[in-house]
């Protein structure tokens, strides 16, 4: 399993990807890239974006309000989440903000489904966007989310599968050597928790059990996007899953984490995403002196 330290992921400072990173690529890959490179702004519309989540998420169940100290009391408190959250999923049919690790290419995966529901005892992926009352859901704007919620349904069947399992996960992320801080142990003892469930690896190969028994899943996948002050529903797309669709879209993007080409900028029909990007004419002079961006395809 390859991890940072040189190559691509090295030079961006990480260890694995994220299917936001891969999603990101279809929207501009060369942001996606300077994103790591000079920094991320975090606006106001990616805050409000966070606390519809968290809203949505307390609906289903109530999170830990402890903060993590170490490394095993963060892998720790993502174990007990995601257990609580696919219980959620069994009893009530419903389930959110559940992280889900993978692999792609020998590559670490990882990122964090917005929703799973059943629906005729089948398991539905669904990603929430949040965005403007007049967005037009052109193919150029969608094409990022589609490809996102369809790697989350992949990486789902992978573990459902067993062809991703809990002992992959602990080999990688070095669950055994890890240990919970005192003062993360002492609240988990004040909300009751005691034996087994105090054990990181127990608390994953729990996890892992519920996601391995979670209903079939469903190739009908969703998209739905909310508007970012509401959080009214707007529109949803339907996205119909299929493996061999997806290992095409995603096999030129990962000719770029495989060091074998540069990132690229956006294709001249789409460079009016140059708008609205602020590495525009600065770090990035791909189509910088091109007075003629139109925003027609916003």
């Amino acid at each position: 399993m390859r991890a940072g330290g040189g190559g691509v992921l090295g030079k961006l400072g990480k260890s694995s990807i994220l299917v936001t990173d891969i999603a990101n690529q279809f929207w501009c890959e060369r942001q996606m890239e300077y994103n790591y490179l000079y920094g991320k702004k975090y606006t106001k519309y990616m805050a409000q974006g966070k606390q519809l989540h968290q809203e949505l998420q307390q609906e289903v169940y109530v999170p830990l309000t402890i903060e993590p100290v170490t490394y095993g009391d963060f892998l720790y408190k993502t174990a007990y989440e995601n257990y609580r959250s696919m219980r959620s999923l069994k009893e009530k049919g419903l389930c959110r903000e559940l992280r889900v690790y993978g692999s792609l290419n020998g590559y670490r995966l990882s990122g964090q489904i917005d929703e799973l529901k059943v629906v005729n005892d089948r398991t539905v992926v669904v990603e929430r966007k949040t965005t403007d009352v007049d967005r037009k859901f052109t193919e150029a704007y969608t094409r990022p989310h589609i490809v996102q919620v369809m790697l989350y349904r992949k990486m789902l069947g992978d573990i459902r599968e067993k062809k991703y399992t809990e002992e992959n996960f602990a080999k990688i992320y070095e669950v055994g050597k890890t240990t919970l801080s005192d003062v993360f142990k002492r609240e988990l003892n004040a909300m009751g928790l005691q034996g087994e469930m105090l054990d990181t690896g127990a608390m994953y190969r729990k996890m892992f059990g519920e996601m391995y028994t979670m209903p079939t899943l469903d190739d009908r996948l969703e998209v739905v996007y909310v508007d970012r002050f509401s959080g009214k529903q707007i529109s949803s797309i339907q996205v119909e899953y299929k493996e061999d669709e997806m290992g095409e879209r995603i096999s030129n993007v990962m000719k770029y984490w495989n060091g074998e080409r540069e990132s690229a900028p956006v294709v001249e029909a789409e460079k009016w995403k140059c708008n609205f990007c602020k590495f525009f004419g600065k770090e990035c002079k791909a189509w910088w002196g091109q007075r003629d961006l139109s925003a027609a395809g916003k």
